[in-house]
């Protein structure tokens, strides 16, 4: 099967449609993670980095109990490691 390419108009509505249902906070930094938190539509989108080793770990959730249980665990982690999460 072939992929079409978007055409300009479609990737533009597809920003614009990201860009409605997309809502984003500022980072925080809680034991040397940095976190970023953003809501896509029904979907919690987590993004964590390391101060320390640049690791950077990306979780999406539908949740929101998960979501605070997979955060209250990345931060109990030690930043200067290396995980696979």
């Amino acid at each position: 099967m072939k992929k079409e390419k978007l055409s300009i108009p479609d990737s533009t509505l597809l920003a614009t449609h990201i860009a409605k249902n997309l809502q984003s906070w500022q980072t925080v930094e809680r034991n040397n993670w940095v976190i970023k938190f953003s809501i896509y539509k029904k979907n919690i989108l987590l993004l964590f980095t390391s101060t320390y080793t640049g690791q950077t770990i990306v979780r999406s959730f539908l949740n929101e109990d998960l979501a605070v249980e997979y955060i209250n665990f990345v931060v109990s982690q030690d930043p200067q490691e290396e995980y696979i999460l």
